[in-house]
């Protein structure tokens, strides 16, 4: 067993590592109560995500059906709740489950994923991570896991961001902390301030901004002024940043959002 940061490193390097990733939890659903997987990847390598950066990526996934499967059927809900962005309510997400998602969850039925208590020993996670932007839920909602898993990993990271979903539910409260609230409306903003949570918006291209918020500086529209890594803007209450932050409907369905 891999009980050191340093040795995880070694395992996750070269161009034949023993793993490309690391388990950081497997059990039920916080959501529904489905069998889902929490992966964490691009450790050791760089992501090539021009939007955000060198960050480490998370993926929130069901163990028991291929991604793909999860969205045609509907078991999406135990990884991203009622979001109004799954293709059961309409279908404005913009990851390419069919690309990434997939090849995370192929990779984690061959076994390239190092797991806690087998493969290594989980109080390395937060040296292993530490000095790292990390993100929490590349592909669902990080809720959907318990918050100790996410706090312990991100105990010693430069920074976070995290959007959820779940944020009018009380049992999620915790969360505010290292995540935006995902809001959809300005009746939803307005919601979310009132709890005490900073809130990430997406909006229609013919939206106007609210005051209080900021056009998210990576994106697009904002003429990509920099990336996710270097931002840090969207880490909750934990991060430096007090403003909301907004963004237009963007990926291939952006335009289906009103």
């Amino acid at each position: 067993m891999i009980s050191t940061a340093a040795d995880m490193r070694k395992a996750l390097k070269g161009s034949s590592p023993r793993f490309t990733g690391v388990i950081l939890y497997e059990g039920r659903s916080a959501i529904d109560g489905g069998p889902i997987v929490v992966i964490a990847n691009r450790i050791a390598h760089a992501s090539g995500n021009e939007k955000t950066g060198a960050m480490v990526q998370t993926f929130i996934i069901r163990q028991d059906v291929r991604p793909l499967e999860a969205l045609a059927t509907g078991l999406d809900k135990s990884i991203c709740g009622g979001c109004i962005h799954r293709p059961a309510n309409g279908g404005t997400c913009y990851v390419n489950v069919g690309r990434s998602v997939e090849s995370v969850y192929g990779a984690y039925t061959r076994g390239r994923y190092a797991r806690p208590g087998k493969d290594y020993d989980a109080s390395i996670l937060p040296d292993l991570f530490e000095g790292s932007v990390f993100r929490l839920g590349t592909y669902g909602d990080p809720a959907a896991a318990p918050f100790r898993i996410w706090a312990n990993a991100t105990a010693k990271v430069k920074a976070r961001t995290g959007y959820t979903h779940q944020w009018k539910r009380k049992a999620f409260e915790a969360f505010k902390s290292i995540c935006m609230a995902s809001v959809d409306s300005p009746r939803d903003l307005a919601l979310a301030r009132a709890m005490g949570w900073r809130s990430f918006r997406v909006r229609a291209k013919d939206a106007a901004t609210i005051e209080g918020e900021v056009i998210c500086p990576a994106s697009k529209e904002a003429g990509q002024k920099t990336t996710c890594e270097a931002c840090k803007a969207c880490g909750g209450l934990s991060a430096k940043a007090r403003a909301d932050i907004v963004i237009m409907a963007h990926g291939p369905t952006g335009g289906r959002f009103t």
